[in-house]
């Protein structure tokens, strides 16, 4: 029986695979199956009764659940239960793989087979080809002298090897394991065989997470002498994993690190850690103050975590922790750092439609050689709460805030405050196009302390009560000169505050904890109260006075200026000399920011003294240039104030460019130094990278100028290569240490 023509054919396949599903149910050995009909189409069908075969001729497209095969020529034989593809053979799989072959023959469904010349391409992309291959129940594939890449074939010569490959005897993918295993396996590097494994694997496209080893790091280094890393990833379940990291090196130890995250539904945990065995520590002396000893002490270690749960619609708790065992130990076993503190800090945080509430501990940890431990605040608790209500009839907004804390210390004083206020505010616009905020806060704070110097004597252990009532008014003022035409707007707008309150305030019973360190700048020029916390208030009566200047272009992008200064009326000042406030006239600050395009963003802070406009303090930084090619420099600079010795002073400046050469190849240059010292480096290196498809290759050459505890300057040479499904391998293949 022959018929021409493109026809939609059901019944004669239903009908043989309804006979056939009967043959393997009648049979003893066979495992009931349930057939699902096959749908086909073809330009010619040809169905012979007596041999019981059925012959598809031209663009033949078969339909069996998920799995659709399209050929030339598909032969069904009814007898054997068997599909033979042959020309052009393709089979699209549920996965997402596709099965390219000259020559198919398959059974049960399309689930079971041989292939000849198998080609496949898998979900990501990846490609496998072997001479032959097996198909097992749809989901094993064993092909035999196969090779696998997940790089893409040369446009021009797509016989050309390409850049990397595995070459294998044997080839299996298995989806019930999600993974790819290669017997006796070569890796090949442009066609070059380059390494051999009797065995490997990896997770198959559909993976996201699989358990095993990662890459190995090896590397030889002055901070800690020849090392070597070889990590493992064991995927716990769907939420949660856990990744240890072993390090063994000649010079410092043996280090253990290991990391486990988890996630819910209500939250999510990440909590790392570490143990260094028989490496060199920094001994500390009285206070905390850290002495550098060569002798060997038995354990070193770090702990990193953070956590956020939710309790309920409004609540939330949650945790950072952030510990080491000495000052020198992050940097010296390279991990991440910050630079001058490691904070630990647990809470409780409640969110109401206009109000929230906080409850939280803090410890710290000082990474500075020059700070001890000893003198570190412990914080257990502080709590404030603060709630602002709805816009009453004019406009006016309140708010009510309240703080408890408690802080304690090794060494150094201790105290326990309570504190409470609210601020009504009112913004309305003035008659002339002008701008107006009025606000008026009170607040009163309960103080007790132990350990309070009392004038010069710093061994003294006094107990002091204090309290205090601070009232505070402002009236800020802003008049907008605006001029625009189609493309651009230009704004001039002279700035103005009142702020008055009672002088003094500041008893010396009560300790300034979290005021300290302050410094005036341009953001904070037009606040009420300028400092931050609650121990020190902005007492006095003072006016601050500015010009804000901006230019804002549809093509051009926009610019804008801000620069002012403040005169307090009483000559008495609750700030600290270096502060820039310390005088009647304050210091002038200012902020730059031009953004012509998306090509180039420029800032520039600075801080003049206001007796002879001398620099104080300046910051400036500069990104330019189009993706391919950037550059970017930033500056900061603290200058000498005479008669303030305690004040760290000097000028440190950063640059980088980064640039693409070619298509697959980009260099980048870093650097930072500090100026003052005579332009010694703090950090700086060069990085060549090549990134295709497939692979990528980073080689780094990086110089370190820093110095604490047992970890000393020197260059470093990195290479890092990533290989797309397989992973990435860091290796340092130099390093040079300076001299102890």
């Amino acid at each position: 029986m022959t018929r021409g023509g493109t026809f939609f054919a059901v019944f004669v396949w239903l009908a043989a695979l309804a006979a056939a599903g009967e043959v393997r149910a009648a049979s003893n050995d066979a495992k009931p199956t349930t057939s699902q009909p096959l749908l086909f189409t073809a330009d010619e069908v040809q169905y012979d009764q007596d041999l019981g075969v059925t012959v598809a001729k031209g663009n033949v497209e078969v339909s069996e659940g998920d799995q659709i095969l399209l050929a030339d020529t598909v032969t069904y034989n009814q007898r054997t239960d068997t599909v033979t593809a042959t020309g052009h053979v393709s089979l699209m799989q549920p996965t997402g793989d596709i099965v390219f072959a000259d020559f198919m023959e398959l059974h049960d469904n399309l689930r079971d087979g041989f292939i000849k010349d198998i080609r496949i391409l898998l979900s990501d992309r990846s490609r496998m080809a072997g001479n032959t291959a097996r198909r097992t129940d749809g989901t094993r594939t064993e092909l035999r002298r196969g090779v696998y890449s997940p790089c893409e074939l040369c446009k021009d010569d797509p016989s050309r090897p390409p850049l990397w490959q595995i070459k294998a005897e044997r080839i299996v993918d298995d989806k019930n394991t999600q993974t790819i295993e290669y017997h006796d396996a070569t890796m090949e590097f442009d066609g070059i065989p380059v390494f051999y494994m009797p065995y490997m694997s990896h997770p198959d496209p559909s993976v996201k997470r699989a358990s095993g080893f990662l890459a190995p790091s090896i590397g030889s280094g002055n901070n800690l002498g020849f090392h070597v890393t070889v990590p493992y990833f064991w995927a716990i379940g769907n939420d949660k994993d856990f990744t240890f990291r072993p390090m063994l090196t000649s010079g410092a130890g043996v280090m253990l690190d290991q990391e486990y995250r988890q996630v819910w539904g209500f939250g999510k945990l990440d909590l790392e850690g570490s143990l260094a065995i028989g490496g060199a520590q920094v001994q500390t002396g009285p206070l905390g103050v850290p002495n550098l000893t060569d002798s060997p002490t038995p354990v070193r270690g770090h702990i990193n975590g953070t956590g956020i749960f939710d309790i309920s619609n409004n609540w939330r708790a949650g945790f950072d922790v952030e510990r080491a065992s000495d000052q020198a130990y992050l940097l010296k076993y390279n991990f991440s750092q910050p630079n001058n503190f490691l904070t630990s800090h647990i809470y409780a945080e409640d969110f109401g439609q206009r109000s929230y509430g906080n409850i939280s501990a803090y410890s710290f940890q000082s990474l500075n050689p020059a700070v001890g431990d000893g003198i570190q605040p412990i914080v257990l608790p502080v709590a404030s709460y603060d709630w602002t209500s709805e816009p009453d009839k004019i406009g006016g907004l309140l708010s009510v805030n309240g703080n408890l804390l408690n802080l304690e210390r090794h060494t150094g004083p201790e105290m326990r405050r309570v504190s409470g206020g609210m601020e009504w505010r009112l913004p309305f616009n003035g008659p002339i196009g002008d701008h107006f905020d009025f606000s008026v806060s009170t607040r009163i704070d309960g103080y007790q302390a132990d350990n309070v110097p009392v004038g010069l004597d710093v061994n003294s252990n006094q107990t002091a009560f204090a309290g205090r009532a601070f009232p505070q008014g402002a009236l800020k003022w802003r008049y907008p000169w605006v001029r625009s035409d189609t493309y651009t707007s230009e704004v001039i707008e002279p700035m103005a505050a009142f702020v008055a309150a009672p002088n003094g305030g500041n008893p010396p019973q009560i300790p300034n904890e979290d005021s300290q360190g302050y410094e005036f700048d341009e953001t904070s020029l037009f606040r009420p109260n300028r400092l931050p916390g609650y121990d020190l208030v902005d007492s006095g009566q003072r006016v601050d006075y500015g010009l804000h200047a901006g230019i804002y272009n549809y093509t051009y992008g926009s610019s804008n200026l801000l620069v002012g200064q403040s005169y307090r009326l009483e000559k008495s000042s609750p700030f600290l000399v270096g502060s820039g406030l310390e005088d009647q006239v304050s210091d002038v600050v200012g902020r730059l920011a031009v953004s012509p395009s998306d090509e180039f963003d420029l800032f520039y802070r600075l801080r003049l003294d206001h007796r002879d406009l001398a620099m104080r303090r300046q910051e400036a930084g500069f990104s330019v240039g189009p993706p391919n090619l950037q550059l970017g420099a930033s500056l900061i600079s603290v200058s000498n104030i005479p008669g303030l010795t305690a004040l760290q002073t000097g000028t440190q400046v950063s640059a980088n460019i980064t640039a693409a050469l070619t298509r697959y190849w980009s260099l980048k240059l870093y650097d930072t130094r500090n100026i003052s010292s005579g332009g010694a480096t703090i950090y700086s290196g060069l990085s060549l990278i090549y990134q295709d498809d497939c692979f990528a290759i980073k080689t780094t050459v990086q110089q370190s100028g820093i110095r604490v505890g047992d970890v000393t300057p020197g260059v470093d040479v990195l290479v890092t290569l990533v290989f797309k499904n397989l992973g990435e391998l860091d290796e340092k293949v130099l390093s040079a240490g300076g001299t102890r």
